[in-house]
């Protein structure tokens, strides 16, 4: 059965067979994201107009003002293209999946299908983890609802000791080419260190072929 066939049954079944997990897209999660990053956009680019007029009227530029509404800029820049990308899987959610079967990972990222026999899945790894507990209470710092707080930090203020961070990544290396398989960098498919430990109860669940 290969990735294509995989993916149907696991788009159209009612029932995908008892072995497989399937793990779509999550559009709450997504719509959600989608709507504070859409406020973070709003913020930057209204913060950076907001101090183009105030300063224009009161002061001359000079190159601290001008650097602000940069990054200000960016700010809202930024948070536009995130918003598209969540907005996209939206409307083609169906074509955003993790299939995991008793010999294959499959996944598929709008029109890319990524296809690994569990045995070539290596050194699955979770990024920007503290503490490494699946059950830790996640801080998520690209949240528009902290960027308040992440200005905190870039002028110097302290993080505080309860936050944390959500990973930034998850992947492995498929050993067939020892190149690195992205598979999330958010959480667009659920909690990252719960899908890393259903994959890796996968993997290990099979034998590893000798690879020559």
């Amino acid at each position: 059965m290969d990735a294509e066939e995989i993916l149907t049954i696991a788009r159209t079944a009612a029932e995908p067979p008892e072995s497989w997990t399937v793990i779509p897209l999550n559009q709450q999660i997504t719509r959600h994201a989608a709507i504070l990053w859409t406020g973070g956009s709003l913020v930057g680019f209204g913060l950076m107009i907001w101090l183009y007029i105030a300063v224009a009227n009161i002061f001359s530029f000079d190159s601290i003002q001008f650097f602000i509404m940069l990054i200000l800029g960016f700010i809202g820049v930024g948070s536009a293209y995130v918003v598209a990308g969540r907005v996209r899987k939206l409307l083609d959610a169906d074509h955003y999946m993790i299939v995991l079967t008793p010999e294959v990972f499959v996944q598929q990222q709008g029109k890319s299908i990524t296809e690994v026999p569990l045995p070539n899945v290596a050194n699955l790894t979770l990024r920007g983890v503290f503490g490494g507990n699946v059950a830790y209470t996640q801080y998520d710092e690209r949240d528009p609802r902290n960027a308040a707080f992440s200005l905190n930090q870039m002028l110097g203020g302290r993080q505080t000791q309860r936050a944390r961070r959500t990973p930034d990544s998850l992947a492995f290396i498929d050993t067939r080419t020892d190149t690195p398989v992205i598979i999330a960098e958010d959480n667009s498919f659920g909690e990252l260190p719960i899908i890393e430990e259903v994959i890796r109860q996968y993997v290990e669940s099979m034998p590893r072929a000798r690879i020559n």
